[in-house]
């Protein structure tokens, strides 16, 4: 049972107890964590991959932790309206946020977001970035897609989520790795991005595994390559980047960070939940439907990890 300062006081008037000895059992129960119901706040809109990530989560990690946990969507301008909200929260732990990859990303862009504006928690998820085409398409493979842009700069299109988006960012890494020129058509997120494709008003989609994925189960749409280091477990016939010689490995990913200056044993006790919460059955089923890997990485571990993701995003993103 938590301790009560209200109920305490009471039984003070009435058995007389020393006000000095209730102060003390009080001050040792408040250092404790969690004392009440933990805000869990989603930087992007309802029924997204994150938000699905955390709202999967919230009921195995109130079992965890035994308290509730309150999922919030603040969504807004690539995550960085949660995320700023997120930094000038109460750093007691009982305010926590997802964050992504817009987080290493957005400072390139003149937002005022970046991996030192929050502490690292962990990370939980990563969804590989991809490239597909139409199924009708004449691009074979990645090499084809190469040499017609090689041939014709800028006569090649390619859709993304959006300007600034870490989807651009993929695609405009992969254009300095291949040397070639694509024009971009930024949309408003990944569905109509993808739908584009599918629809034929580009030639190329890049985005994750995750929101590709369906489309190329019914068919409409073909994977050229993946961005990764080898090849997926679950596509072993789409051949990566690094096969045609584009040295790019790149993915969205899920992350957990609380504001700046919460204590380390506080952090410790929030990663240490999400560790064994993403060993529950039920996360675990959630990301295998989804077409995500989980993928722990502890606070130090999220915090290089971010760096990392800030230099590479530096140069993709350069104005």
């Amino acid at each position: 049972m938590k301790f009560r300062v209200a109920s305490t006081i009471g039984l003070v008037g009435i058995l007389g107890l020393s006000v000095t000895g209730c102060v003390a059992q009080g001050s040792a129960d408040e250092g404790s964590f969690p004392q009440k119901p933990i805000h869990l706040s989603v930087p992007w809109g309802a029924g997204g991959g994150g938000d699905l990530n955390a709202r999967t989560l919230a009921p195995i990690l109130e079992e965890i932790l035994d308290v509730d946990v309150i999922v919030e969507n603040r969504p807004g301008a690539s995550g960085s309206v949660g995320m700023e909200w997120l930094a000038d929260q109460k750093p007691d732990g009982h305010t926590i946020g997802f964050v992504g990859a817009e987080l290493a990303s957005l400072q390139h862009l003149d937002y005022d977001i970046k991996p030192e504006s929050l502490t690292p928690v962990a990370q939980i998820v990563s969804v590989q970035a991809a490239i597909a085409v139409p199924s009708d398409s004449k691009f074979k493979t990645l090499d084809d897609l190469v040499e017609a842009a090689k041939a014709k700069p800028g006569a090649v299109s390619y859709s993304n989520p959006g300007p600034g988006s870490i989807f651009e960012g993929t695609g405009n890494g992969f254009q300095q790795e291949a040397g070639i020129t694509l024009a971009s058509v930024p949309f408003d997120g990944s569905a109509p991005s993808v739908t584009a494709a599918v629809g034929g008003q580009v030639d190329v989609v890049i985005d994750n595994v995750g929101n590709i994925g369906p489309q190329v189960e019914s068919g409409a749409l073909r994977y050229l390559a993946v961005f990764a280091e080898e090849r997926r477990e679950d596509l072993p016939d789409v051949p990566t980047a690094k096969e045609h010689g584009i040295d790019l490995v790149n993915a969205s990913w899920n992350g957990v960070a609380a504001p700046p200056e919460t204590p380390e044993e506080v952090v410790a006790t929030i990663s240490d939940a999400f560790e064994q919460a993403l060993k529950d059955p039920r996360f675990v089923e959630h990301a295998q439907k989804t077409d995500q890997d989980i993928n722990y990485r502890d606070p130090a571990g999220l915090k290089t990890y971010l760096t990392e993701q800030a230099d590479m995003y530096g140069k993709w993103l350069a104005k």
